[in-house]
């Protein structure tokens, strides 16, 4: 709908366990398009809305959003912050997808939210793309589904899936340029790009990725970056990514994000460290372990030289942003 046009209601699935960046960042971004929209005469800014399963029955209750939605136009499913929740949650979730999906929902989901997207079938014979982490979880339980990590976005007329802990921002922009045209989504992103907001938890600035410079070369390395959480990459394999010769690479990836490689790798490694230490949910040795540490040493020395204090110190300070974690070790 590139030339502007109705919006329609958009709901955000917020089951045990979602990324709250995800779902309060895109619950931003969309207000944040919204009023560009007004502005331009480019249409009625999208409606958001908040659906909550009620565990102690069969349906879903809507927590944020006024009037009257039955279902939502567009229904986003987050990631989850580490493990996806309870089979009995999983499977009410996937119930109340395809009921909508058969109704004319488009259903998104994005990284680790593609599990639970998979228990409804959709998926089923399809491709699609998830975080690294995942897609061997999905392979094995639903062999059905392809799993193309090379792809950041797979995109079907009914439903989308993404790979990447920050790929809520490429869908929500995706979202954006259909449902209020390129100028407004282009608005949208120098926005939400140009200067870091504060975390969910009041952590101070949180990294925000530099992803609207338009240099499609470095952004094919800026995915790569994001599927690994930063972890494990040679300047090697982002100059291949990138189909840059080396030297190449290194000018344009400067000039397009304002950091070197190196530093934008750390950036993002330590970004992720920072989401998985708020969420409460996993012992220190298990992050260090999750993001390519050496030990808890190594990790705690890497988050102190960037954040100026221990994990462990963040943690007390941040923790408990995230609902429906167990206590860390």
């Amino acid at each position: 709908m590139d030339a502007g046009g109705t919006a329609g209601d958009v709901g955000i699935v917020v089951y045990p366990g979602a990324q709250l960046t995800a779902v309060h960042g895109l619950t931003d971004l969309f207000a944040i398009a919204g009023r560009f929209a007004g502005r331009a005469g480019a249409g009625a800014p999208p409606r958001v809305s908040h659906w909550q399963p009620d565990l102690d029955g069969e349906g879903f209750a809507r927590v944020l959003g006024e009037g009257p939605v039955a279902r939502p136009d567009i229904l986003i499913v987050p990631p989850t912050m580490t493990d996806p929740p309870p089979l009995r949650v999983c499977q009410q979730v996937a119930d109340w997808i395809r009921s909508a999906h058969a109704e004319g929902t488009l259903v998104v989901a994005i990284c680790s939210g593609v599990y639970m997207l998979a228990h409804t079938g959709l998926l089923d014979g399809r491709v699609a793309s998830t975080h690294h982490s995942y897609a061997a979880p999905i392979r094995e339980s639903f062999p059905s589904v392809a799993i193309d990590l090379s792809r950041r976005v797979v995109d079907y007329p009914d439903l989308m899936t993404a790979g990447g802990f920050m790929a809520w921002v490429d869908i929500g922009l995706v979202l954006v340029g259909r449902l209020l045209g390129a100028a407004v989504r282009d608005q949208t992103a120098r926005f939400i790009l140009a200067a870091p907001s504060a975390s969910v938890s009041g952590g101070g600035p949180a990294f925000v990725p530099p992803l609207g410079h338009g240099d499609a070369a470095v952004r094919r390395a800026q995915d790569l970056v994001h599927a690994h959480d930063g972890r494990g990459l040679a300047l090697a394999q982002m100059a291949l990514a990138a189909q840059l010769e080396r030297r190449t690479f290194l000018r344009r990836f400067a000039n397009a994000t304002g950091m070197t490689p190196v530093d934008y790798c750390r950036s993002v490694r330590i970004a992720r460290a920072r989401e998985l230490l708020e969420s409460g949910d996993l012992a220190l040795k298990e992050i260090a372990d999750t993001l390519g540490y050496a030990d808890v040493s190594s990790f705690a020395r890497a988050f102190r030289r960037v954040e100026g204090v221990p994990p462990g110190s963040w943690r007390k300070r941040y923790g408990g942003a995230f609902a429906g974690g167990r206590p860390a070790a």
